[in-house]
């Protein structure tokens, strides 16, 4: 299969452990029916067959049913046995397997963007979901309507294993899909992995283990944390079975929650609307940074600045997150940046163009830049479109700490940060300060989202919906709180701001403290530890 075909196809392939151990979990007797909706080169296959062997089956591949569009994968498959039909698995369903009822569905489902996905195949898919009472729209990825479908076609107390991405756990998109999951299945296991499963792919992914029962008792949700490929056979199934589930989250929540600690969650659900929580949209206004169209010709250093005589014609604006040492960015940081040949200044001429700022937008139309998508929607298209300064910078993309930092220079941002503007009568400094502490923190991992590579991002939205424990009575001591930032003390802050936040003013007991703290800590290192996969 060429590159290009793989990519589309979204496929990467199963190790045979994870087949294995899903297939053994997933069929029980030797006479279940059994269905792969996007069986590959076949593993699933193989492995079905074996364990229907196993069990007794007297015709293994008879109960096992594999659909693939690709037939270079198809012949392949059909090589380790089972049925195999050739095709688009949403095409199937909806003219012929779809009235059907399996005892055991398996798989790993193609990993595709709505982009990449062909119209013929996505425009079934989704008119699927909207049959099933889905709205699917052009975030959604193909893992997800194949999930949806396979679900309601399995038989009263069968069985479905498949390979997930883990933003299951958090995108927007696959919100939906987990309030159905919880209110359908009697039964939902998450397997994660202390390792990436694939290799060639910067994609986390889960085992989701489900199981329908004749009861409607809504679900459970169990965790197995931190196993890897290779250890999964030694996985006690009756381990899996004896897991405490966690207690039931508010829909709104994401399932990265259901990491922590049943104690956690009570605690979280205690603090939901406590009138000393306030949202951070109560707090300040936040929004995008400017979007120049290209960085690289708009925002440079002042040895740019000063080599093409445009001096008067730039003001001062952060690009990135490591060009804030504090939580303020002072006069004397921001001429400490210059020294530093930092890119600070935004090309931003006013008025007629001088003809040094005139060469200057040359060079740039020689480079192209006036075509850029972003450039070329404006008249002219040199003039970077800016609003309203801001009063702090919010952290868009977060390593080990979230961050509010005071604007005292009054400088711009791009848009790798986000603006803030504080709601009138509010203390900025006090909120920036107030913001370090273990609730927030804890609420910020479950909030944003985070990929493959570690790093948790904000949008707007998210960033509006942070909880922070704030009143008019909360003061800080600012210049302390900044200088243990700059010293790199910040664990040392966000001690201080819990005694004065969660103990002082929300009247926590230092064990509760101490479940927020751990969680945030356990959320934090476990989305960190990904960079080291």
């Amino acid at each position: 299969m060429t590159d290009l075909v793989n990519k589309l196809r979204g496929g990467y392939y199963t190790p045979g452990e994870v087949a294995r151990f899903i297939c053994d979990w997933a069929i029980r007797s030797g006479d279940a029916t059994v269905l792969e909706p996007s069986c590959g080169d076949g593993s699933f296959v193989e492995a079905a067959v074996n364990r229907l062997e196993e069990l007794g089956a007297h015709d293994a591949s008879c109960l096992v049913t594999g659909v693939e569009l690709y037939e270079e994968e198809a012949r392949k498959a059909a090589e380790k046995g089972g049925h195999i039909v050739c095709g688009d698995f949403f095409t199937q369903c909806r003219d012929d397997i779809g009235s059907k009822r399996y005892d055991a569905i398996i798989g790993n489902p193609p990993f595709i963007r709505y982009q990449d996905f062909e119209e013929e195949y996505r425009s079934v898919a989704f008119d699927l979901m909207r049959g099933y009472g889905f709205a699917p729209n052009r975030l959604t990825n193909i893992w997800l309507p194949f999930l949806v479908v396979c679900c309601h076609l399995l038989s009263d107390g069968g069985r479905l294993g498949m390979v997930i991405p883990a933003e299951l756990f958090q995108v927007k998109y696959a919100a939906e899909t987990r309030r159905f999951l919880m209110k359908q299945f009697d039964s939902v296991t998450v397997v994660t992995f202390s390792e990436l499963l694939f290799d060639d792919a910067q994609q986390e992914v889960v085992l989701l283990l489900i199981e329908r029962r004749a009861s409607d008792s809504g679900a459970g949700v169990r965790i197995i944390e931190e196993v890897n490929a290779r250890s999964l056979a030694q996985l006690d199934r009756k381990a899996i079975e004896s897991t405490r589930s966690k207690r039931k989250l508010p829909e709104s929540m994401k399932w990265q929650a259901y990491y922590l600690d049943n104690a956690v969650l009570d605690l979280l659900a205690d603090l939901d609307g406590h009138r000393g929580v306030k949202t951070s949209a109560e707090l300040f206004e936040v929004n995008v940074g400017v979007v120049s169209g290209q960085n690289s010709f708009f925002v440079i250093d002042r040895e740019t600045a000063t080599r093409n005589h445009i001096e008067e014609a730039c003001t001062p604006i952060i690009s990135r997150s490591f060009q804030l040492s504090g939580l303020a960015l002072t006069d004397e940081d921001f001429k400490q940046q210059l020294v530093m040949q930092r890119k600070v200044l935004l090309f931003l001429p006013d008025g007629e163009l001088t003809k040094d700022e005139a060469n200057y937008v040359k060079l740039g139309e020689a480079e192209g830049f006036d075509g850029n998508f972003k450039c070329r929607i404006r008249n002219p298209w040199y003039r970077v479109p800016t609003s309203w300064k801001p009063d702090a910078f919010f952290y868009r993309q977060v390593g080990a700490y979230p961050r509010i930092v005071i604007n005292e220079k009054r400088a711009h941002t791009t848009d790798t940060l986000h603006k803030l503007r504080f709601v009138d009568g509010v203390d900025g400094k006090s909120v920036a300060v107030a913001f370090n502490n273990s609730l927030t923190f804890l609420m910020s991992e479950l909030t944003g989202r985070s990929y493959g590579g570690g790093v948790l991002t904000f949008e707007p939205s998210e960033a509006r919906s942070l909880p922070i424990p704030f009143g008019s009575g909360i003061t800080f001591d600012f210049e302390r709180a900044d200088e243990l930032v700059r010293a790199g003390k910040t664990d040392e802050l966000i001690s201080y701001v819990d005694s004065v936040v969660l103990g002082e003013y929300l009247g926590l007991a230092s064990h509760d403290i101490t479940l927020l703290h751990n969680g945030w800590l356990m959320l934090r290192d476990r989305r960190l530890a990904r960079k080291k996969r």
